[in-house]
C-alpha cells in the first residue's frame, strides 16, 4: 500500500502515535500494514474539566515533583560521577524492573497530551544527564547487577523514543543507538517461554517503533529476534494457549501483564510487515481474553496469571491480588489502539472504557515515597483498596504512560469521518477537506446519560460523524441534531453513523440509556456476578458478606434503590445499611464486595481476622515467627478449615475455639508450599471464636517456627 506523507505519519501514529515526530524524512520506512482509521496526535485533543482531566493533572504533578537528582543517583554513582540526591528506595534503589525509562516516557507523553513545557524540560534533562553515565561499550544500567536487563532495556527504549517523538529531542537517537548496540552484543537470547525474570518477549514492539522512527535496519533485525511466535502463533491459528505446543512444551499458567503486553509486538510487526498472521494474532487474542480471562472491570490476571477458566473461578475466592492495575491498563490501551485503528471496529473501545472507569480510574493516588496502587482486589469474600508497602514497582512506571495514552483513545478519523470513541469532556481539532473542524464534547457521563457534541467550522462541509455504540446500552442510542430527532444507522463495526453537510454551530445531542445489570464471570452460570450501571462496576459496602449471600444478581433493579442526589449510588432495599457505590468511588481501607455469589462469606480473609504481633503481609498470605503472636476471628458454621501451606521452616500453634483448646497444629513440611489441611468439625450451630497462637516448640527438622495463614473457611456441615 502506498501512503502520502500525511497518511504515513498517521499510520505511524498507530504505533503509539509516532506521527508527532518532526524528524521525519522522505527516506524513512512507511508502515506496510493497512490502517482503517487513524488516531489523532496527542496535541490535537484537549481535555476539559472532568474526572479524566483531574487524574491526568494529579499524575502529571506527582511525576514532575520527583527530584531529578534522586532519579539519576544510581546511574551517576555507578559511573563514578557526583551523585547528589537521595535514594528513592524500594525497587528503584535495588535496580529491580527499574522504571526510569517509563517515567521519562510518561513525562514525554504528558507533554504531548497537555502541552506542559515542564514535562518536556524534565524528560529531556533526565535523558541528557543519564546519557553522561553510559559507558564506552554502551552499558547503561543503574547498577552492576540489574534485575531483568531485558525489561530495563525495553523501558529505556520507550523513554528515548518518546522523548524524540513527543519532545522533539533529536539527541535521544544517539544513546538509543548506543544502548541497542550493547544489547545486541550482550542480552541473553535463550528466549524461554513465559520467562518472567526477563520478559524478553515485550522487546519487539519498541524495536519496530525504533525502526519506523529512524529507518535503521538494525532495529528491525533485532526486533525479529524477540518475536514471540511460541505464544503468538497459538492465537493466530485460533488454538488453546494451555494445550501442548508443537515444540512439546505446555504451560498451565502465563504471567498475565507481560503476555498481554507482548501482543503490542505483534501489532507493531503487522505495521512493519503487513503479514495477516500478526493481525490475526491480536484479534484472536483480544477475543479470547475478553471472553475467557477478563473480569467485569476489564481487568485480568489474578495472582498475575492467565489460567484456565476453572482455575480463574477458584482464584476469585482465594486471592486479593486480582488485577495488576496500572500495567494491565497500559497493555490493554496499547492493544486496543492497534485493534481499533487496524480493524476500524468500535467494540474494542468498550474494553478501554471499562478500564478507564474501573481500572486506572478507580485507583488511589500514589504516595510521595513511590507506593502505587498495584493491585485491584475483587475477592469474592471482600476486598479493600491499598497501595503497595514498598516503593517504585513496575506499576509506578506504567501509571503515567497509561493515563496519557487514554487521551489518545477518545477520537479517531479517516478521510471522510470523525469518530467519537469515549465520552468525556474534551475538544478535538480535525483537518477537514475545506478547513479545520473543531468538535467540543460536553458531558458529565457516566453520572448522566447525555452527551453534547458541538461543531465549529469555517465553512460548511460534508462528512460523517461516527459514534461508538457501547454493548452495555439499556436501549437504543438516540441522537438529535439541532433539536431534531435523527435516525442514525449502526454500521457493521458498532458505530452510529451521522452523515450530512455540517455547519458552524451544529449540535448533536446524544442519549446513552443505562440500567443496572449483572455481568457473570462465566457465561454458563449466573454467579459469581458483578453489578454494573452502564459501564460502571458497583461495589457493595456491607458489614459482612453474609448480608449479600441471598442477593440475586438477576434482580438488581428490584433489590436496589437509587440514592437521591448521589448519581450511580444505591442502597439495598431489604437492608438500607448496605450501600452500593461505584468501585471508582470507594476510598482506601474501606471494605467492599464486587462479586456476588451464594458462597460468599464462607471464606474469612485477612480483613476478617484480628492479628496480634508482627505478622507480615504477602498478598493473600500472612506469616509470623514471633512466639505468642496470635490470630483470631469469629465465624458462623459447624466447622472451620485453616488455609495455608507447610514449609521447611514451619512452626506450631495452639488452636482454641470458644476458649477451649482443640489441638496443636504443626505447619512443618520437608519443602516449600506443601499441602496443608487442618479442619475442625462437630461444632454446634451459631457463631464461634477461633484463636491460634504461636508456640515456642517446633519440629526438630524445621529451620524456624513460622506460621502462615491465608484465611479460614467456615463449614456449614459439621460432620
Amino acid at each position: 500500500m502506498c501512503f502520502g506523507m500525511k497518511e504515513a505519519l498517521n499510520a505511524l501514529a498507530i504505533c503509539l502515535a509516532l506521527s508527532v515526530s518532526s524528524g521525519w524524512a522522505a527516506d524513512k520506512p512507511q508502515p506496510v500494514g493497512k490502517q482503517v482509521i487513524e488516531p489523532f496526535d496527542f496535541h490535537e485533543v484537549v481535555l476539559q474539566p472532568g474526572p479524566l482531566r483531574a487524574q491526568v493533572d494529579e499524575i502529571r504533578a506527582f511525576y514532575l515533583a520527583i527530584p531529578d537528582d534522586d532519579l539519576l543517583k544510581g546511574f551517576r554513582a555507578r559511573a563514578g560521577l557526583p551523585a547528589p540526591g537521595k535514594d528513592l528506595g524500594g525497587w528503584y534503589s535495588s535496580d529491580t524492573f527499574l522504571v526510569f525509562g517509563q517515567i521519562v516516557s510518561g513525562l514525554a507523553r504528558l507533554h504531548a497530551a497537555t502541552g506542559d513545557p515542564a514535562c518536556r524540560a524534565k524528560a529531556t534533562h533526565l535523558l541528557a544527564e543519564w546519557a553522561k553515565c553510559i559507558e564506552p561499550d554502551g552499558y547503561f544500567y543503574a547498577s552492576r547487577k540489574p534485575n531483568a536487563p531485558h525489561y530495563i532495556y525495553d523501558k529505556m527504549l520507550w523513554g528515548l523514543l518518546d522523548s524524540y517523538l513527543y519532545c522533539d529531542h533529536q539527541e535521544a537517537l544517539t544513546p538509543l543507538s548506543r544502548i541497542t548496540d550493547w544489547a545486541i552484543q550482550n542480552l541473553d537470547r535463550s528466549r524461554r517461554v513465559n520467562d518472567t525474570s526477563t520478559e524478553w518477549y515485550t522487546l519487539s514492539e519498541n524495536l519496530y517503533r525504533a525502526y519506523l522512527a529512524t529507518g535503521d535496519e538494525k532495529y528491525r533485525r533485532f526486533a525479529e529476534v524477540w518475536e514471540y511466535h511460541a505464544y503468538w502463533d497459538i492465537y493466530a491459528r485460533g488454538g488453546d494457549i494451555f494445550a501442548p505446543r508443537p515444540d512439546g512444551g505446555r504451560n498451565d499458567a502465563y504471567h498475565a501483564y507481560s503476555h498481554v503486553n507482548t501482543l503490542g509486538g505483534a501489532g507493531a510487526a503487522f505495521l512493519v510487515k503487513g503479514e495477516p498472521a500478526y493481525l490475526a494474532t491480536i484479534r484472536n487474542a483480544a477475543d479470547y481474553l475478553l471472553a475467557q480471562q477478563c473480569f467485569a472491570t476489564g481487568g485480568f490476571g489474578p495472582d498475575e496469571e492467565l489460567v484456565p477458566r476453572e482455575k480463574l473461578i477458584a482464584k476469585l475466592a482465594d486471592t486479593h491480588i486480582t488485577f495488576e492495575t496500572q500495567c494491565g491498563c497500559w497493555a490493554v490501551f496499547k492493544l486496543a489502539k492497534y485493534l481499533i485503528t487496524l480493524t476500524g471496529d468500535a467494540r474494542y473501545g468498550d474494553w478501554v472504557e471499562r478500564l478507564l472507569y474501573n481500572g486506572i480510574g478507580a485507583s488511589l493516588p500514589m504516595t510521595p515515597d513511590g507506593r502505587v496502587f498495584y493491585y485491584s482486589d475483587y475477592c469474592l469474600h471482600g476486598g479493600t483498596k491499598r497501595n503497595t508497602d514498598f516503593g517504585w514497582s513496575c506499576c509506578a512506571g506504567t501509571r503515567p504512560q497509561a493515563i496519557a495514552e487514554s487521551q489518545d483513545l477518545i477520537y479517531f478519523h479517516d478521510n471522510q469521518n470523525l469518530y467519537v470513541n469515549l465520552f468525556t469532556p474534551s475538544v478535538v481539532t480535525w483537518s477537514g477537506a475545506t478547513g479545520p473542524v473543531r468538535l467540543t464534547q460536553t458531558t458529565s457521563f457516566p453520572e448522566d446519560d447525555k452527551v453534547r457534541l458541538t461543531l465549529a467550522l469555517s465553512r460548511p462541509e460534508e462528512f460523517g460523524m461516527k459514534i461508538r455504540v457501547p454493548a452495555w446500552l439499556a436501549g437504543r442510542m438516540s441522537a438529535k441534531i439541532n433539536g431534531h430527532n435523527v435516525n442514525g444507522q449502526m454500521d457493521g463495526k458498532h458505530w452510529l453513523v451521522l452523515h450530512r453537510q455540517w455547519k458552524d454551530g451544529d449540535e448533536v445531542a446524544l442519549r446513552l440509556p443505562m440500567k443496572l445489570w449483572a455481568s457473570p464471570l462465566t457465561s454458563d452460570r449466573p454467579t459469581p456476578a458483578a453489578a454494573l450501571f452502564g459501564p460502571v462496576v458497583l461495589a457493595f459496602q456491607a458489614p459482612a458478606a453474609q448480608r449479600l449471600r441471598s442477593l440475586d444478581p438477576a434482580g438488581l433493579a428490584r433489590a436496589l434503590v437509587p440514592v437521591k442526589g448521589q448519581p450511580l449510588s444505591f442502597r439495598l432495599k431489604s437492608d438500607p445499611a448496605v450501600q452500593v457505590r461505584p468501585f471508582f468511588a470507594i476510598p482506601a481501607a474501606t471494605r467492599y464486595f464486587v462479586y456476588l455469589d451464594p458462597s460468599m462469606g464462607k471464606r474469612l480473609s485477612a480483613e476478617d481476622i484480628k492479628f496480634t504481633g508482627p505478622w507480615h503481609n504477602a498478598g493473600a498470605l500472612r506469616y509470623c515467627n514471633e512466639v505468642g503472636a496470635a490470630a483470631e476471628c469469629e465465624f458462623e458454621g459447624r466447622g472451620v478449615r485453616w488455609l495455608g501451606w507447610r514449609f521447611d521452616d514451619g512452626g506450631r500453634a495452639e488452636v482454641t475455639i470458644d476458649g477451649q483448646a482443640v489441638g496443636v497444629v504443626d505447619q512443618y513440611g520437608p519443602g516449600r508450599e506443601l499441602p496443608f489441611d487442618w479442619t475442625y468439625r462437630r461444632l454446634g450451630p451459631g457463631r464461634h471464636l477461633l484463636r491460634l497462637s504461636l508456640l515456642p516448640d517446633k519440629d526438630e527438622h524445621s529451620k524456624d517456627r513460622y506460621l502462615n495463614l491465608r484465611g479460614f473457611e467456615a463449614l456449614d456441615d459439621g460432620k
